[in-house]
């Protein structure tokens, strides 16, 4: 097909066709950074369509469809095998779909930002004074190089650490572990459809307080069902959460616990809407960017009257830290930086002043209790015992020997769950949450 179009009027079409396609994208988004990856690939699209001229480098070749089976294999693979090694969780095959597409969409933005230094080398080169062709092609491959590496490779980082796929969850309490439970559902205050189970206990005295349970990213309801069990042993309720971008809740965002203390939020909101007699005192328990979540969502909301911190991320900076630190001073810290700053963009939030280290200290008086592994290599314990130092009274960290991130429970579930039921019992009679301890940091 080709479309009888001017040569002179082809780019302001384009231009007009993009705005309006990009227009469209940020109603159905919401957001005007997402509505970019929406926008990339019919974009691009309808760039070839409208500015090659006699259908010219419209039909693809065959090392762009090598690239894009290969790209699809890698995609389901992992997909499959995450599922596979990962109980409780499903495959979502429209989830390999979203993925191509969004994979798709940072190839088109990063072919934008070669086209751009192309396009603009001409001017370079005038300004450089680069004479002959062999210095101009080095220059220029050089500068494309160097675009890629130092604006493409965090651009990339930020939007796979910032986004990924979701899984279903094929778990049923009921007959993993003969727990009664019901579906609840709910909106974040940015408009997100939240789920979650609530799960009662059976314990009479008790039944007037809820743990809101925040599994880690990628754990899933399934991963916590145990620890929502030894909760409801303490004779408090639970409500497990789904966070956006996770098992049956809206949206793909990841915000390092951030963004995510919007959902804990509302969450409690909902508990005392719907199930007030059952949420006279509402606690928090967070894994990792969970626990990221609860102790955000605890510095603004005065309803939670405790916070179980278990494995925590002390700040997006740390956690993008861990993988850039085989980076050699000074890209090490350059592409940190950088990463930081596009996630940042993305998220509509300055993580570089944000996270559970700027959290903690305003939630004092309340009690805080952080649970972190000894053998934890993606948070050091030297980092959090740096945080507790920076929480207000009281406040308690619990070292699990031989527990990696997000592992206490594993290792030590008899000690994990005195240790949670001590605390929130003590909350509840109105103690000092934790004159029980001995040796403990408070």
């Amino acid at each position: 097909m080709h479309l009888a179009i001017p040569a002179r009027l082809r780019r302001p079409a384009f231009l007009m066709v993009e705005a309006a396609i990009y227009g469209l994208c940020v109603l159905l988004s919401g957001s005007a950074f997402e509505a970019v990856y929406i926008a990339a690939v019919p974009g691009f699209l309808a760039w070839v369509l409208l500015t090659r001229p006699n259908g010219h480098g419209r039909r693809p070749s065959k090392r762009h469809l090598v690239y894009c089976g290969l790209l699809g294999a890698a995609v389901t693979g992992y997909v499959v095998g995450y599922a596979k090694v990962t109980p409780g969780v499903t495959v979502r095959w429209g989830e390999v779909a979203a993925a191509m597409y969004f994979l798709g969409s940072l190839h088109v933005i990063l072919w934008c930002l070669d086209a751009g230094v192309r396009a603009g080398f001409p001017r370079a080169l005038a300004l450089c004074r680069i004479k002959g062709p062999r210095w101009r092609a080095t220059a220029e491959t050089g500068l494309r190089i160097a675009a890629m590496f130092l604006i493409g490779v965090p651009l990339v980082a930020a939007a796979l650490t910032t986004h990924w796929v979701k899984f279903g969850d094929a778990t049923d309490p009921g007959q993993l572990c003969g727990l009664p439970y019901e579906r609840a559902g709910f909106y974040s205050s940015d408009g997100v459809h939240l789920r979650a189970w609530f799960m009662p206990t059976r314990d009479a005295i008790g039944g007037d307080s809820t743990v809101i349970l925040v599994p880690a990213r990628g754990m899933g309801k399934a991963g916590a069902i145990r620890q929502a069990k030894s909760l409801m042993e303490t004779g408090s309720n639970v409500l497990l959460v789904d966070l956006r971008g996770e098992g049956d809740s809206e949206g793909h965002l990841r915000g390092f616990g951030v963004v995510e203390s919007k959902d804990v939020s509302a969450a409690v909101s909902y508990l005392r809407q719907v199930r007030p007699r059952q949420s006279r005192q509402v606690f928090a328990l967070g894994i990792s960017e969970g626990a990221s979540a609860v102790l955000g969502a605890a510095a603004t909301d005065q309803r939670i009257e405790a916070v179980v911190a278990d494995s925590v991320l002390p700040s997006p900076r740390d956690e993008i830290r861990q993988s850039t630190s085989w980076l050699p001073w000074p890209l090490g810290g350059y592409f940190r930086e950088a990463t930081l700053l596009f996630a940042s963009v993305q998220l509509g939030h300055d993580l570089r002043a944000e996270g559970a280290s700027g959290s903690i200290p305003w939630i004092s008086p309340r009690p805080v209790l952080l649970i972190h592994g000894q053998a934890d290599t993606a948070v050091p314990m030297q980092a959090v015992e740096k945080l507790c130092s920076s929480a207000g009274y009281p406040i308690m960290l619990w070292r699990v020997p031989g527990a990696g991130h997000a592992e206490p429970f594993l290792r030590e579930p008899q000690g994990y769950s005195q240790v949670v039921s001590k605390t929130l019992r003590s909350v509840r009679a109105g103690l000092p949450a934790f004159q029980w301890a001995r040796g403990g940091s408070q």
